[in-house]
């Protein structure tokens, strides 16, 4: 009887958690990349959009450098390269800013091309 209680209880608060975290995650929204905000931004977790303007393959490296209100480079690594980018394609951008010899750019988690 109590194990029959017991195992209830745990899949309610099993559910109920699962609908929080689903709530919760729903709300989370990462901030645009503005270079306005020069050093502001290092750490943060950003998305940016733009037109892919030149891109650079180096060993295991993908450097990519992408027009928003100005050019910033975006740094990729090539197991999460996508060879159908091109020049001239819009894409979304999402990663952590980082400085580098003074200039900020983008460590890249994930590229979208945006139709």
């Amino acid at each position: 009887m109590k194990e029959n209680i017991l195992l209830k209880i745990a899949l309610i608060c099993s559910l109920a958690g699962l609908l929080i975290l689903y709530f919760i995650s729903a709300k989370i929204d990462l901030k645009d990349y503005k270079p306005s905000e020069l050093n502001k931004n290092i750490g943060d977790d950003v998305k940016l959009k733009g037109t892919v303007n030149k891109i650079t393959e180096k060993d295991d490296v993908v450097f990519i450098e992408v027009s928003h209100q100005s050019p910033i480079t975006v740094v990729l690594f090539t197991e999460n390269f996508n060879s159908n980018l091109k020049e001239g394609d819009t894409v979304e951008v999402t990663g952590e800013v980082q400085e580098y010899r003074g200039k900020n750019e983008i460590i890249a988690d994930k590229i979208r091309v945006v139709r």
